[in-house]
């Protein structure tokens, strides 16, 4: 069996029946009947690709995915970056870029960090590669992967385990790590139109179309979703942001919007105004990256959210619901000036799980107070 040539390879994945075969090897042997039943072609056609890859070195004999010649192709490739150590793409620090210059070669990983926690930087660094919001079947992110390193299947396991990746019916899709987020929007709008916060930096910005790609970053992680209305989903999509852009700007003056940090989208707050006899009422929300999370820019942004329908807007009351183990959101609520005022047993089912549902409020003469605490807290029930 000959040594396949970088040549080699770049003419077999130009074949779709071809690069179909070598995505199956890299599972394992290949079915024909499987491949055949797929692609639409005969046995006998996905035998003779087979048979090619055969003979330029890229399967074994066994029809297996020849990863050691692949391995000989990598090494007489050129490097992306004749020099090693230069930073690489991502915001990472100064100390971070350093380090994954010690594993990287251009855009290959050259060897698996032993350190967990350089380990985690490699491997965050490598689900850069896979854009948020998409889903990717096995073969895609195997061949995704191999391109960076031969042991696809060790980094995609690992990926999973890190909670980068998430895994079902045969497909994949990013949930966490490092984005480099794109900006929230081209087109600046008008102050009137975008709330302060008592936080430099943070503020409350309308949503607009611009921030469709921005949104699907902030948004698609499970930690999210997890203690959300089904509403919120997950997977975020696309096709989702657009859909709750369209939702927020159909009212004037908006009632939803995006939290802002330094020019980064990084999670929304917002109310649903009541109508009939609960005019004069809204049911304020709100939802934070996990990546931002611990540093108060929830609570700058719910407070600002709950100065602004008080003094701006003229509701009498806001309330807020929260899942019972949702913690975070109870605390939010709390430091944002809102009494607790009761609980609504086994209010939510979730992923088949019953909970109960927390009320939060604040009136009017309350907020025009300055009330910050209720008269009876959840730590004390």
């Amino acid at each position: 069996m000959s040594e396949p040539t970088p040549l080699d390879v770049l003419r077999a994945s130009l074949d779709p029946l071809r690069l179909s075969v070598l995505g199956d090897a890299a599972a394992g042997p290949v079915s024909l009947k499987a491949v055949a039943d797929r692609m639409g072609v005969s046995t006998r056609e996905v035998a003779e690709a087979v048979g090619h890859l055969r003979a330029v070195g890229l399967l074994d004999g066994e029809g297996a995915l020849a990863t050691d010649a692949l391995r000989s192709v990598a090494r007489v490739l050129p490097p992306l970056h004749a020099e090693l150590g230069k930073p690489v793409e991502g915001p990472w620090t100064s100390d971070e870029a350093a380090t994954l210059g010690r594993f990287f070669d251009g855009g290959r990983l050259v060897r698996i960090p032993q350190s967990s926690a350089k380990r985690r930087l490699v491997l965050e660094k490598i689900a850069q590669s896979f854009e948020p919001g998409r889903r990717y079947p096995e073969r895609d992110v195997n061949f995704m992967i191999q391109v960076i390193h031969p042991d696809y299947a060790a980094i995609r396991r690992s990926m999973v385990e890190e909670g980068l990746m998430d895994r079902a019916d045969g497909a994949y899709w990013r949930v966490g790590g490092r984005y480099d987020a794109p900006p929230v929007s081209d087109v600046e709008e008008p102050d009137d139109r975008v709330i302060s916060t008592s936080r430099h930096g943070i503020v409350l910005r309308p949503y607009d179309i611009h921030m469709v790609d921005a949104l699907v970053v902030a948004a698609n992680d499970p930690r999210i979703n997890r203690f959300m209305r089904d509403s919120f989903p997950h997977p975020y999509t696309v096709d989702d942001a657009r859909t709750w852009v369209d939702l927020a700007t159909a009212s004037d003056p908006p009632t939803h919007f995006a939290i802002v940090t330094d020019g980064v989208l990084v999670g929304g707050c917002g109310g649903s105004p009541g109508v009939a006899e609960f005019t004069g009422t809204c049911e304020i929300g709100w939802w934070l990256n996990p990546a931002w999370w611990g540093r108060g820019i929830t609570t700058a942004a719910v407070t600002a959210l709950i100065d602004e329908f008080f003094g701006s807007r003229g509701f009498m009351r806001l309330w807020a619901p929260v899942m019972a183990p949702n913690r975070a959101s109870q605390r939010v609520a709390e430091k944002a000036g809102m009494v607790f005022e009761g609980v609504s047993p086994s209010a939510y089912l979730k992923d088949g799980v019953r909970y109960d549902q927390y009320h939060f409020g604040l009136t009017r003469r309350q907020w025009s107070k300055g009330r910050t605490v209720g008269t009876e807290s959840i730590a004390n029930r």
